[in-house]
């Protein structure tokens, strides 16, 4: 057991450097594009074009560039989980209250002070439900990524019982990786409770 939860942390680990890259792209894109219509008709096809793209078929050209390090795995764990990031940061950072924004604006707020009071509290909401999202989206892409480049890691473990038809050892690795996505889910909910306890939709479900 120990030897797979210590394979599983692994995964985790690159899932979640990945996760933390991928969405800090993300949020940065969806601020600039909440901000500029301009800038949305010229990134958002750029985004499609990540979000179609197949992860099996981008991991070997990311060995080529990067090698068989711990990078094209994190890289792989990113560009997973970019795209639901940014269309529900872009959706959240939009979806102000009007009234709000007009007061703001007559008080003479600047845009930094109507972001930060208004427009992040805003998509907190949309931003948590993208983290219960891609997180497992996330340790997915690690996993895949381990099948090409890995030297440990869940998915090196997949590969190698998969190829030695050892059944008992498959079914065991996905089971930690279940469980490491049921567990994420579960921790992501409580901390979405516990920090937007404020928002109709958490007083809703209390």
């Amino acid at each position: 057991p120990a030897f797979f939860w210590g394979e599983g942390g692994w995964t985790l680990y690159e899932a979640t450097l990945g996760l933390l890259l991928g969405s800090s792209f993300a949020i940065a894109l969806a601020i600039a594009m909440a901000h500029s219509r301009l800038a949305e008709r010229a990134l958002f096809p750029l985004a499609i074009v990540i979000k179609v793209t197949p992860i099996v078929a981008v991991a070997p050209v990311l060995v080529i560039l990067m090698g068989f390090g711990t990078e094209p795995k994190i890289v792989v764990a990113a560009l997973i989980s970019f795209f639901p990031m940014l269309v529900n940061g872009l959706t959240g950072f939009r979806d102000v209250d009007p009234g709000a924004l007009e007061f703001m604006r007559s008080l003479r707020a600047s845009p930094w002070q109507i972001f930060w009071k208004l427009r992040f509290p805003s998509a907190l909401p949309y931003l948590f439900a993208a983290l219960k999202v891609t997180y497992p989206l996330a340790l997915i892409g690690a996993v895949v990524a381990e099948w090409f480049t890995g030297d440990r890691g869940l998915g090196l473990v997949i590969f190698i019982a998969n190829y030695n038809l050892d059944t008992p050892t498959l079914f065991a690795a996905i089971g930690v990786l279940a469980l490491t996505g049921v567990s994420l889910n579960i921790l992501l909910s409580l901390a979405e409770r516990r920090l937007l306890f404020w928002h109709e939709t958490i007083r809703t479900v209390r």
